[in-house]
Formats: structure tokens, C-alpha cells, sequence
């Protein structure tokens, strides 16, 4: 009877989990074609809200336009600017982009740019990912 109860239990547990985040898989846009982005939204304690980016197989900035030099990666909010959350940590070897970010606002568009530089004050490169996500809370 207690190992039904804990299995239960654990059951209860790890499904609450799951549904505290929000998972999106998404394509990338050309010219950075055949690209994969994970985007995983989930709650905090604070009541703010934890951004995962994950991008895999993706070429190099300056091999997608000969003037970039990185991917940032911006939080637009609906009717609102877009707020750069940061410029992707890219490893050329692996050919994957990385970020972390906290975003105020539950539903959003990710917006992954190619920039001559990592800290423009707003997008002015090419988009190479446009995703909308809104966290279940």
C-alpha cells in the first residue's frame, strides 16, 4: 500500500513539474535554413519567467552575412519594442547557439537576428527565427 502511495505520489509530482514549463521546437528562417531551435519558457518563484534558447546546426554568423559577427536574440512582447535579451553564446565547433534570459511577460515573440555587433539597441540584421510563446503558468 505505501509503495502505491509514493508511486502516486511521484506520479502527482513529476507531471507538475512538466506542466510548469512550456516547450517550443521551431525552424529557423533562411538564410540559416536547416537550423533547430528549443525555446523552454518556465515560471520562477519571482513571478518572472526563465527563457532557455538552444539553437543546433547552425553556420556561423559571418557565413550567413559577411557583415555579422553574432546572433542576438530579442524578447518582443505583444504592441510592445523588442528587448534584447542577449547575444547567443555560439561554439563553431559544435555549431550550436545557446542563451539564458528572464523575461517579465508570459507570452512573447523570439526573435533571433544576425547583427554586425552583440549589443545593438534594437534589431537591425537579418531574422533568422521568429517564434511566438506564451507559458503556461
Amino acid at each position: 500500500m505505501s509503495l502505491r502511495i509514493n508511486y502516486i505520489l511521484a506520479s502527482f509530482l513529476l507531471s507538475s513539474t512538466a506542466a510548469c514549463k512550456t516547450t517550443v521546437n521551431a525552424p529557423t528562417e533562411a538564410p540559416a535554413l536547416g537550423s533547430d531551435a528549443k525555446i523552454v519558457v518556465k515560471k520562477n518563484k519571482t513571478g518572472t519567467f526563465s527563457v532557455a534558447i538552444d539553437v543546433q546546426n547552425l553556420a556561423p554568423p559571418a557565413r550567413l552575412d559577411a557583415d555579422a559577427t553574432a546572433f542576438v536574440v530579442w524578447l518582443v512582447p505583444s504592441d510592445q519594442p523588442a528587448v534584447r535579451a542577449g547575444a547567443l553564446a555560439y561554439d563553431e565547433g559544435d555549431r550550436a547557439g545557446a542563451l539564458e534570459a528572464t523575461s517579465p511577460n508570459a507570452a512573447f515573440t523570439v526573435l533571433i537576428t544576425l547583427e554586425k555587433e552583440a549589443g545593438p539597441a534594437s534589431p537591425s540584421g537579418k531574422s533568422i527565427l521568429s517564434q511566438s510563446v506564451a507559458a503556461r503558468g
